[in-house]
């Protein structure tokens, strides 16, 4: 078969202390046929300078100003000119073989518009900690839409994939620049609607787990907005409707109940779109009372609760947890507040700073 070239894009903010070894695991590859975009993204330290010492003419360099990962995506698919795309952040690793590996699976299955692999975390040193798969659900092939909409552990960071750039050229895909955390999450599930997956049971790739990972750096709402706005997209895309009762439920949950507990008016916005309304009415009422019993937790007072509990109430009149919660904070708000927050203080608390912080 006649090689096709890889087009790999690379934004680089302040990546002084690993980028040099992101470079050096792309001239390592066993396949030769690729060409590295590489977008510096406005640093402020030696990041420019390295970038002069790499002088292979494969190595393509882009300077702008610091616009935020999904603006130097962008800037890379722009400059691409391979009929592939791969992947690497300047942090991150491609062990040897990477390239040669996903460019022949596609290449053996044309059907295919993508294939992930597995790969490792590790550390700033570059050790070896847990495999990529323990991380994930899976692993899934073909249409994976549904899975990929459910949670982004499907394929977990982008750098083990491998896309075809005609697909993402014939539909527009581009990142989305209003997203600071899971820009590459919303891409891959627009992508999901469009094409199928094959997947590679083959370790290719290192994901590197420090404290400048952007995960780590961003704080809490500017996460939960960032998630809220790739929930809010995915439910508006075609197939969303198409999924199970059980995906579609867990969206609108985590949609709702974890990320939008703070924004009560967007909350209520999203429970008149039609995608809610067409959920069944014991799963509306058993969120209207989850969405009550974490406000109240939060704030306690906004004007949704009562309204929220007597939905609850009428949507699903067998759910005794709703009228529970319903009489008692009609007799007592404050008791009420307080017991749900005691309650919630004595159960496991999910990881509050990354889902990587206990990655050992």
């Amino acid at each position: 078969m006649e090689p096709v070239v890889v087009s790999i894009m690379m934004p680089a903010y302040n990546a002084e202390k690993y980028v040099g070894q992101a470079i050096e695991s792309v001239l390592g590859q066993s396949y030769p046929y690729w060409e590295l975009v590489i977008v510096n993204d406005g640093s402020t330290d030696s990041t420019p300078e390295i970038l002069t010492r790499y002088t292979d003419p494969r190595i393509k360099v882009f300077h702008q100003a610091n616009g935020g990962e999904a603006s130097a995506r962008n800037t890379a698919l722009e400059h691409m000119q391979g009929e592939l795309v791969a992947f690497l952040d300047a942090d991150d690793l491609y062990l040897p073989n990477h390239l040669e590996v996903t460019t022949s699976y596609l290449q053996a299955h044309p059907h295919l518009g993508g294939v992930y692999t597995d790969g490792y975390h590790c550390d700033q040193n570059g050790a070896k900690l847990q495999s990529l798969s323990s991380r994930r659900r899976g692993p899934f092939e073909g249409f994976i839409f549904e899975q990929v909409v459910r949670a982004s552990d499907v394929f977990g960071p982008p750098l083990c994939l491998l896309l075809r750039r005609d697909i993402i050229n014939k539909h527009a895909l581009e990142f989305d620049t209003d997203i600071v955390i899971g820009p590459d999450w919303d891409f891959l599930t627009r992508y999901s609607e469009i094409a199928q997956f094959g997947y590679i049971d083959q370790p290719t790739c290192l994901y590197r787990v420090h404290l400048s990972n952007i995960t780590f750096r961003v704080d809490s709402p500017i996460r939960s907005q960032s998630l809220a706005k790739c929930r809010t997209k995915a439910i508006k895309l075609d197939h969303f409707n198409n999924c199970s009762l059980d995906a579609r439920t867990f969206v609108f949950y985590d949609l709702l109940v974890n990320l939008l507990t703070e924004y009560p008016d967007n909350q209520f916005e999203i429970t008149q779109w039609p995608e809610f309304m067409d959920l069944p009415a014991k799963e509306r009422g058993r969120l209207f009372r989850l969405m009550a019993s974490k406000g109240l937790q939060t704030s306690g007072e906004h004007t949704y609760i009562q309204g929220w509990l007597q939905r609850s109430r009428q949507l699903n009149s067998d759910d005794w947890r709703a009228a529970s919660l319903a009489t008692l904070y009609s007799l007592n708000p404050l008791f009420c507040k307080m017991l749900l927050q005691l309650k919630a203080s004595i159960q496991p608390k999910a990881p509050t700073i990354s889902p990587l912080d206990n990655l050992k």
